[in-house]
């Protein structure tokens, strides 16, 4: 199913540890391309005297490199990608015109030869590379593609889940077969940060797209990318393998295996057993791993923002009263410790700290029972069952099993619903998230504030924001912050907004958390600044 969304999963940025730097240290140059892979070993010449069969060396497998996701792809679609792991495998298949570097927020051209924005802000011109192929014979890249790209965010008959990404997009000018503008209605500010070098940035195929139609082009991609997307066998295997019509360098692997592990400690076996060459791991595991004989360790600054969410419309929690009280009956600190070992920071807002907009003064709630007692009282509760949708992972387990202990001493018993990660996506949308109550919330985000707020509007009631909180004032002020160019201006009004969703009352705030990897010592990662694989820049040692 296509799910409206608008612009998730991007986040944050503040500094990174020793382990990063030193991985940086090894990886390539943000403008530096993947280099081929060495070609094989020719076997030796005949002799006179014939070789013995058991001599004789055996052919070469393929160069395969294997990365855990921790889900299954559900959406590749640029429009309706659903996680971080649609984007991760999309990346390898399908460009943009521009796209962040390896280890880097630094752009580079992908697509295009040449491209710039005027001084008013309004318009991008480009020009693309040529000779582009499409994968599976689709002939050449051209203008019309990226119109079509483009503009399907701003469809209304197709309600793109993304359509935030290109908020004051007018249209796409075609000049010529590769040359094009892109006209915008207003300035927008997050264009170059989280627009255009991520997947709301892919060129899709026209003729394809139009062809197969968007259910099957979901989870069946065609693109321009260093690998083509050859199978999928759900919650098993990904498998992409090389594109020999590449118009950039040769990729360096011949095929690039996503192995979906949803449980950060399963992965952690796998890892070890070397069934995969990179893995996130769990934080709770980084000092394990710190000293790993076979495994390299690297951290990553987080901008995914984890909380536990309540949803204001169900009758039990209309009333703020008892939201307040779930509040301050929670132990958040006991969760980050006993969740994360202490190795992550509680955080307090939405917007992580290191990124414009982040309000540094928002409250911390401590746990108080008998102020949590009171407010339930007020609100004439004495009694109270809830239910607690969580991923069935580890991490999330030990969040509600502290919630459960802490809700029974102010008189809430709390039911926890473990589920896997494709049926727990899908639980906010449409009528069917009238029923959700309280749920574990994890979503990622890009280096822009926007990219934070835009999931909790009105709109996005019944698609992400399952608080099903609907501010007015707080759709306004997002609106205001995506073409604002002025930052000390955007700053306040992100703050603002953070403000009206403290009040309300629908979240508590666990942790931005880090991102930590392993990796075999065999090959030489690349991840964004804010921890999100890049598969296709990765090649071996």
């Amino acid at each position: 199913m296509a799910r409206k969304l608008t612009r998730k999963r991007f986040l944050e940025v503040a500094g990174v540890g020793s382990a990063l730097l030193a991985l940086n240290a090894c990886a390539p140059k943000p403008t530096e391309a993947p280099t081929a892979a060495p070609p094989a070993t020719k076997p030796p010449a005949p002799t006179a005297t014939p070789v013995p069969p058991t001599a004789t060396p055996a052919p070469a497998g393929p160069k395969i490199l294997r990365v855990r996701l921790y889900g299954d792809i559900q959406n590749l679609d640029p429009c309706f990608r659903i996680s971080q792991n649609d984007d991760v495998v999309a990346h390898c298949v399908m460009e943009g015109l521009v796209r962040y570097g390896p280890n880097s927020y630094d752009l580079v051209n992908q697509l295009v030869e040449e491209i710039k924005q005027s001084e008013d802000g309004l318009t991008i011109e480009f020009k693309l590379k040529e000779g582009v192929k499409w994968h599976r014979g689709y002939g050449e890249l051209t203008t019309e593609d990226v119109k079509y790209s483009y503009e399907r965010f701003i469809d209304p008959e197709l309600k793109a889940a993304y359509a935030d990404d290109w908020a004051t997009l007018d249209h796409v000018e075609i000049i010529d077969k590769y040359r094009g503008k892109i006209i915008l209605k207003e300035p927008f500010a997050p264009l170059w940060r989280t627009t255009l070098p991520v997947a709301s940035g892919s060129i899709v195929c026209k003729k394809y797209v139009e062809e197969v139609g968007i259910e099957k082009f979901a989870t069946d991609i065609v693109g321009t990318g260093p690998y083509l997307f050859s199978e999928w066998m759900p919650k098993q295997k990904i498998v992409l393998k090389r594109n020999p019509e590449y118009h950039g360098d040769p990729p360096p692997w011949d095929e690039i295996h996503f192995i979906p592990i949803e449980d950060d400690k399963a992965a952690e076996i796998a890892a070890e057993a070397g069934e995969v060459d990179f893995s996130r791991i769990s934080i709770a595991s980084i000092p394990r791993f710190e000293n790993h004989p076979n495994l390299k360790l690297a951290k990553y600054p987080s901008l995914r923002y984890r909380w536990i969410g309540m949803n204001v419309e169900h009758p039990k929690l209309q009333d703020i009263r008892v939201r307040q009280a779930i509040r301050y009956a929670i132990d958040v600190p006991a969760i980050l410790q006993a969740a994360y070992m202490g190795q992550a920071e509680r955080e307090k807002t939405l917007i992580p700290p290191g990124l414009l907009g982040h309000w540094k003064d928002a409250p911390v709630y401590e746990r108080d029972v008998e102020k949590a007692k009171a407010l339930l009282a007020e609100a004439g509760v004495t009694s109270l069952d809830l239910r607690f949708d969580i991923q069935d992972t580890t991490e999330y387990r030990t969040w509600a099993e502290i919630a459960q202990q802490n809700l029974k001493e102010i008189g809430i018993n709390l039911t926890i619903n473990p589920m896997d990660s494709s049926s727990f996506w899908q639980i906010g949308a449409g009528e069917k998230g009238k029923e959700v109550e309280l749920f574990s919330g994890n979503y990622s985000m890009l280096p822009d504030p926007a990219w934070a707020t835009m999931w909790f509007t009105c709109e996005q009631v019944g698609v992400w924001n399952w608080q099903r909180w609907c501010s007015p004032e707080f759709d306004e002020l997002h609106r205001k912050g995506l073409v604002t160019m002025d930052d000390a201006e955007r700053e306040k009004i992100y703050i603002e907004m953070e403000k009206l969703f403290d009040a309300a009352c629908h979240s508590i705030w666990i942790t931005h958390g880090v991102y930590a990897y392993v990796y075999s010592p065999k090959i030489v990662p690349a991840v964004t600044p804010h921890g999100v694989p890049q598969a296709e820049f990765m090649k071996p040692a």
